[in-house]
C-alpha cells in the first residue's frame, strides 16, 4: 500500500497531460499488485547497467541520460557534461560503457523529433569520462542492439531495411568499429517494410532478435512480428505468428529462452493496431506462446499502456515503461517487476496469469 507521502511525489512528478484524468492515476496507484513498485515517477527507455544496480534512462524521448540506484533510488544526470542535439537512446554494454543514438548537432523544438527517422549518429560514452561522447562513424535509425556478451552492436541503417552488426575494439582508449556486415537488406524498397534490431540472444550470441514492421502508406508500422536471424546462416523465424496484430521485440532474458514484447493481441480485432499495448514474455521456442504480464491497456483503455521492458543481466527484475496514449514509446515513469513474487503469487493462485 503506497504512502501519502509517495502519492505526493507521484502525482506531482506524473504531470499528466489534460486528458488523463487525475482519477485514473489515483486507480492505478491503489491496484498496483505488490510485484509491480514505482522506481521513478518520470522518465522514458530504460536499460539496465552491467551490474544490473541501476537502471539507465531518458528523460523524454528526446533528452538527457539519467541514472537511478534501484536500492538507493538516488538519480543522477550521466549526459549533462556536454551539449548535443537530444539523446534517442542510451544503451549500457557489456564492460559499462554507453551506446548513445544521439541527434544532429543541432536541435529544433518545434520539430524535437526530426532526426528520429532522418539519422541518429551512433556514439560510445566511456563510464570514466562522461564530458566526451566519442563518435563511431554510424548512422541508425530507431534504437540499435547490444550485446550482454562480447562487445558487439547491431544497428538499423537509415530508411529501416537493412541491419548491420560490428565489433567494439579501443585503440588507445577510442573506440572504433571493426568487422561491419551487413546481416539483412530489403531490397524492395516500395514495399512498406521497416526492420528494428533489438537483442543479441544469449548465451551465445548466435541470433539477433528484431522487430518487422509492414503497413501502407498512412502507417508503415501497422502490423510488427517478433523475429531472430541466425548469424551464421541467416535463417529467419518469426516467434510470434500473429499477422494480424502489433508484436515488438524488447528486452530479453539472460538464458536466451525468453524475451519480452509488447503486444496488442489481447485487444479486439476492431482496436488493434492502435498502440494499446501491454507487455508479455515470450518463449523463444517457436510456439509463440505469450504470457500477459500487465492490462494496464484494457484497465484503463484509450488512456495508459505499459511498454519498453526490459530486464536484468540475472533475470530477476523487468523494468517497465507505465506509457500513455500520446505516440510511439511516450511515457511518464518507469516500474520494477519483480519476478519472483510474481511467480510465487501465481503458484499460490493455481493460475497461469496474474496480470495486474
Amino acid at each position: 500500500m503506497m504512502n501519502k507521502f509517495i502519492k505526493v511525489l507521484l502525482f506531482a512528478a506524473f504531470c499528466p497531460p489534460p486528458d488523463i484524468p487525475a482519477q485514473t492515476i489515483e486507480s492505478l496507484m491503489k491496484e498496483l499488485p505488490p510485484y509491480f513498485s514505482i522506481l521513478t515517477t518520470w522518465g522514458v527507455r530504460p536499460d539496465w547497467d552491467e551490474t544490473s544496480e541501476n537502471v539507465y534512462f531518458l528523460n523524454k524521448i528526446v533528452g538527457d541520460v539519467f541514472k537511478i540506484n534501484v536500492k538507493t533510488r538516488e538519480v543522477s544526470c550521466v549526459t549533462g557534461g556536454f551539449y548535443h542535439g537530444g539523446i534517442f537512446r542510451a544503451q549500457c554494454l557489456t564492460n559499462g560503457d554507453l551506446l548513445l543514438a544521439m541527434g544532429g548537432d543541432t536541435f529544433d523544438a518545434k520539430n524535437p523529433e526530426r532526426d528520429r527517422h532522418t539519422g541518429l549518429q551512433l556514439h560510445l560514452l566511456r563510464k570514466n569520462d562522461l564530458k566526451h561522447p566519442l563518435p563511431l562513424g554510424e548512422m541508425c535509425e530507431e534504437g540499435p542492439a547490444v550485446s550482454k556478451q562480447q562487445m558487439k552492436i547491431a544497428w538499423t541503417l537509415v530508411g529501416q531495411r537493412e541491419i548491420c552488426t560490428a565489433d567494439i575494439v579501443y585503440e588507445d582508449g577510442v573506440p572504433r568499429l571493426i568487422n561491419k556486415r551487413l546481416l539483412l537488406s530489403y531490397q524492395d524498397s516500395s514495399a512498406y517494410v521497416r526492420l528494428e534490431t533489438q537483442d543479441f540472444r544469449p548465451p551465445d550470441d548466435r541470433e539477433l532478435i528484431f522487430t518487422h514492421y509492414w503497413g501502407d502508406e498512412r502507417d508503415a508500422y501497422h502490423h510488427s512480428q517478433t523475429c531472430g536471424i541466425d548469424l551464421q546462416n541467416g535463417k529467419i523465424t518469426d516467434y510470434t505468428h500473429i499477422p494480424d496484430s502489433y508484436n515488438e521485440a524488447e528486452g530479453i532474458f539472460p538464458d536466451g529462452r525468453y524475451a519480452m514484447i509488447e503486444s496488442d493481441r489481447h485487444q479486439p480485432m476492431a482496436l488493434r493496431n492502435q498502440y494499446k499495448l501491454d507487455v508479455y514474455k515470450l518463449k523463444l521456442d517457436g510456439s509463440g506462446k505469450a504470457e500477459r504480464l500487465a492490462d494496464f491497456s484494457i484497465r484503463y483503455p484509450g488512456v495508459l499502456r505499459s511498454d519498453n521492458p526490459v530486464v536484468d543481466r540475472q533475470g530477476k527484475f523487468i523494468a517497465v515503461q507505465f506509457g500513455f496514449m500520446a505516440g510511439a514509446g511516450d511515457g511518464r515513469g518507469i516500474f520494477l517487476f519483480d519476478l519472483d513474487k510474481y511467480e510465487a503469487m501465481k503458484a499460490k493462485a493455481g493460475t497461469g496469469d496474474t496480470a495486474p
